[in-house]
């Protein structure tokens, strides 16, 4: 009888632990070196099923100082949530190449971006060396999906940071992308 007893416990604290250690959704890492000498940003931001988000921001401005670290824990709406794994789940994002090579030649930013994405059937990664959304505004370097995901993270990253995401940049990229149908070879970049 007390093994019976001792099995059920364990068994109910190993159910209650599973639901408490949740996996992210969807992981983004990127890694901002630039535009100066010894200036870095790193981001991490994770978002659960559930609307938790949980965000770590580390930075230096310049060579030689101590990084600051930023760490919050925060909330999506309900609605938000479902607008995320939606996009998650577009035929868009789950064709991204896994990995996205660099559209430009870096002088001073260097940004490192990566993604893994949990869908029902199997995980994602995808990493973009020495991304540069910005020349969408040029013309079609990135897919359409790639611009939309990256502005959902810079609405979640406001939003959990309790900034004001004052910079519309994102609205004009997808823009953009719409109107578009230029190549990457057309705009004199390699895909």
């Amino acid at each position: 009888m007390q093994a019976l007893s001792l099995a059920g416990i364990l068994l109910l604290a190993t159910s209650v632990l599973a639901q408490e250690v949740e996996a992210p959704i969807l992981i983004s890492h990127d890694r901002i070196d630039g535009p100066y000498g010894g200036m870095s940003h790193v981001v991490d931001l994770q978002v659960f099923s559930n609307g938790r988000v949980l965000y770590v921001e580390e930075q230096t401005e310049s060579l030689g100082q101590k990084p600051t670290r930023t760490s919050r824990d925060g909330h999506l709406e309900e609605e938000q949530v479902k607008q995320v794994a939606k996009l998650l789940d577009s035929s868009g994002v789950r064709n991204l190449k896994s990995k996205i090579p660099s559209m430009r030649k870096p002088i001073d930013f260097f940004w490192l971006k990566s993604l893994e994405i949990k869908h029902a059937d199997r995980d994602q990664k995808i990493e973009i060396e020495n991304f540069y959304p910005f020349l969408n505004l040029r013309c079609t370097a990135y897919p359409r999906a790639l611009i939309e995901l990256e502005c959902n993270l810079q609405d979640i990253a406001a939003k959990s940071t309790g900034r004001q995401n004052d910079e519309d940049w994102c609205k004009e990229l997808v823009r953009q992308v719409e109107t578009d149908r230029s190549t990457p070879k057309e705009c004199g970049l390699s895909w």
